[in-house]
């Protein structure tokens, strides 16, 4: 089928307001009589808190509040899952993102002063800052009343023993991943206020309005109708706004004040206090017959989840979920579970555990074809997964040809077959080295739990407002959903208009992570806009006299098998309204494939899937360490191409973020205290950094999909360091286990140490 409007190039729908100024974000917000709001955090990462006086601070000029604990009405807990994380502390610190008192006052310097004048005095305790010593059986609670070691998942599948005992190489290493930093744009903030009825309203830049609104209104001891949270322009996220942050903080200052506050993290206290990737490390044993087929599979992932659970539990069930990669494991054991310490907390970024445990097993790969003299290529060829076998976690996968697919045409446009005609040496203290990594995402947060709703309202003179929960944060949704829109309706996308997240007037389109908006929202806007397209041609089959089956709505006009008729689309949709056809529709879908019912009450067991492939090649300096990426192939699978330049966009996203992972981001934290807390210090990439990017999205659809699509955001991402990290390993002949690959870290390996 030939599309008019998806898979197009096109502007973005709100390019215009961005490069206006018309964009407007936390900052950009005020309102008459706003205060401005801080938080007081901890001075130490782990110690008992033995007194907080706030009266000195109640009594300086310009201070209208100051709150701690005891001024919380309802429940004083962060999180939906597991709410462990006091929104305000009462008798202990247990990280130095820990908020102990909340202030409102009418300028930043009144603010900033009530913080100094606040006291509290600490009894420092020793803290425990390493997994090992967490999950030692006599360690302490590092949060009381919860344990320390949290399991996440366990599958298996096959006979593991007797899988082992039929291999004829059996590969075993240790993975480890460091600690990352969201560093998206803006940091987090948030605008309250009490409306004339008494509601309160919070402006928020967040992820996921709905269960914000939740968490609020059971802090300020509220009803949920009572609180309306509104998501403006969101300066990039990644994950790290997806629970919240400082929405219930400015509320309650709100509440207590009765007047607007707005709290503002400066990039210090969003470093310090919001969540980050986990660090996980990846036991990896792999067993296979000596022409390369894997006849078994153990794995344990184990992540520093920081004192509070956060999204700890679901990431490390979702590294159990993709644990085995893009190939089937006749006889595999995975377990995951995270571990509390007095670290920083760790949560959702993009990709939510697949990179880390995307590099263990991609790392393992290239170990098996090592070991047998086999093609890298031809060894996950061998073992990739098809379409129809099930996964360690009861998981049926579905269209599976896209792994082959992406293997092949990574290895084509790298030229994989003529690498060896390439000199290694270009010169005595340079090595070139290739590596691949192949990857799984699955979309969604789980069968049967995941779900979206959406508005689609046609006007008489043709155009359309959608309305969606979606979060906009810089991925393109609006375009995505407005392109859908426009396609199903025979429309341009500049006839539309896109109403983001408010939970007085949006539905409920559940979180903007996952890589999810794009099918769960797709298919809700799809299911609305179905509707009208309907009603318009049953107008157009009243009109014409013709069958409705050889109607169709194109490029603003109607069609008759393909041939143009007089009748616009603006014409049928003013007709359509008259005749008291159906111009308005709320579309709600629920992820549910009812086919596959074999591992029903699984989580994540079945979603749909986006397979891809990455191949690096690379520069070592041997003398320094320094690696260079020469050029970086990247292959995926989106199912359709719905938004065009938002989809290579993401990609060639995805890809630079994962060169960072690869090379340089590390968030240095010793003793609970992070050391590099400033983008001066925590190193990201910059243009300079970019090597030549080569993308190539493949379209096999996703039965399922909207139009077949599936999600690409954090799929983009999975592969790029297990490549960069498989092709330092061609390059110097050792295999690299941790990132970042460092000077030091690569140095060492080149000198036979261990490149921990």
């Amino acid at each position: 089928m030939t599309h008019n409007v998806i898979g197009k190039p096109s502007p973005n729908l709100i390019n215009y307001q961005i490069l206006t100024g018309g964009a407007h974000y936390l900052d950009d917000l005020s309102l008459e009589g706003t205060l401005v709001g801080k938080l007081l955090y901890s001075q130490h990462p782990c110690a008992l808190i033995k007194k907080i006086d706030i009266a000195k601070a109640k009594n300086l000029p310009g201070v209208v509040a100051v709150l701690t604990h005891e001024d919380i009405p309802g429940e004083n807990s962060f999180l939906l899952q597991t709410p462990d994380q006091p929104v305000l502390m009462s008798d202990r610190v247990n990280y130095l993102g820990d908020a102990v008192a909340a202030v409102a006052a009418e300028t930043e310097e009144a603010a900033q002063a009530a913080l100094a004048a606040i006291e509290v005095i600490y009894e420092p305790l020793p803290g425990t800052y390493n997994i090992e010593d967490s999950m030692n059986t006599d360690a302490s609670k590092v949060l009381p009343g919860y344990e320390n070691i949290i399991p996440a998942s366990t599958h298996e599948q096959g006979d593991l023993e007797a899988g082992f005992q039929e291999a004829d190489v059996i590969i075993e290493n240790t993975y480890q991943s460091q600690l990352i930093e969201q560093a998206f744009l803006e940091p987090e903030g948030a605008l309250s206020y009490i409306d004339p009825e008494g509601n309160m309203v919070v402006y928020a830049s967040n992820q996921a309005p709905n269960r914000d609104r939740m968490q609020i209104a059971r802090s300020l001891n509220m009803p949920e109708h009572k609180v309306r949270v509104i998501t403006p322009y969101v300066g990039g996220a990644f994950g790290g706004k997806d629970e919240v942050h400082v929405q219930i903080h400015a509320a309650l200052l709100t509440q207590a004040t009765g007047r607007p506050v707005q709290i503002l993290r400066t990039r210090e206290e969003s470093i310090l206090t919001h969540v980050k990737r986990h660090p996980i490390t990846v036991h990896h044993k792999l067993g296979a017959t000596k022409d390369g087929k894997i006849t078994a599979v153990s794995l344990k992932a184990i992540a520093d989840t920081g004192p509070y659970v956060n999204a700890g539990i679901h990431v490390m069930w979702f590294v159990g979920t993709v644990a085995s990669g893009p190939y089937y494991l006749p006889n595999v054991r995975v377990e995951t579970l995270a571990v509390r310490t007095n670290n920083p907390i760790g949560g959702a970024m993009r990709g939510f555990g697949g990179p880390q445990v995307c590099l263990a097993h991609e790392g393992q790969m290239d170990e098996l074809a090592k070991a047998l003299n086999m093609d890298p290529v031809e060894i996950r060829r061998i073992n990739a997964i098809q379409s129809g076998q099930v996964t360690p976690n009861g998981g049926i996968v579905r269209n599976a040809d896209a792994v082959p697919a992406s293997i092949d045409e990574a290895a084509r446009m790298i030229g994989w077959e003529k690498r060896d005609r390439i000199d290694r040496q270009p010169e005595p203290r340079l090595r070139r080295g290739w590596g691949m990594a192949a990857s799984w995402f699955v979309i969604g947060l789980g069968r049967g739990q995941d779900n979206a709703g959406a508005i689609v309202e046609m006007a008489p003179d043709g155009s359309v407002l959608i309305r969606t929960g979606a979060v906009e944060m810089g991925q393109g949704v609006f375009t995505t959903l407005g392109a859908m829109v426009a396609e199903n309706l025979g429309i341009d996308l500049g006839s539309i208009r896109v109403i983001g997240p408010d939970t007085d007037i949006t539905p409920d389109a559940m979180q903007t992570a996952a890589s999810r908006q794009t099918f769960m929202s797709g298919n809700a806007v799809n299911k609305a806009s179905l509707v009208i397209r309907n009603s318009l041609l049953e107008t157009a089959a009243e009109e014409t006299g013709l069958p409705i089956e050889i109607l169709d709505l194109k490029s603003g006009q109607l069609r008759a098998e393909g041939e143009e008729l007089s009748i616009s689309i603006p014409e049928l949709a003013a007709k359509a309204t008259v005749a008291n056809r159906p111009m308005y529709a709320n579309g709600f879908y629920v992820m549910d494939f009812p086919e596959e019912k074999t591992n029903e009450g699984t989580f994540y067991a079945v979603g749909p899937s986006a397979f891809g492939t990455q191949i690096a090649q690379v520069l070592v300096d041997i003398e320094t360490g320094e690696v260079q990426i020469e050029k970086l192939i990247a292959v995926q699978n989106v199912g359709k191409i719905i938004n065009y330049g938002g989809a290579y966009g993401q990609m060639e996203g995805g890809c630079v973020m994962g060169i960072g992972y690869a090379l340089m981001e590390d968030l240095v934290v010793e003793q609970g205290k992070t050391l590099n807390d400033s983008l001066e210090s925590y190193l990201i990439p910059t243009v300079m950094d970019i090597p030549d990017i080569e993308i190539k999205l493949l379209e096999i659809p996703e039965p399922f999909g909207p139009f077949g699509a599936v999600g690409i955001g954090e799929p983009s991402m999975m592969g790029t360091a297990p490549a960069i990290a498989n092709a330092v390993s061609d390059a110097i002949g050792k295999r690299m286990t941790q990132i970042p690959l460092t000077p030091e870290r690569v140095l060492a390996a080149i000198e036979g140490e261990d490149n921990e």
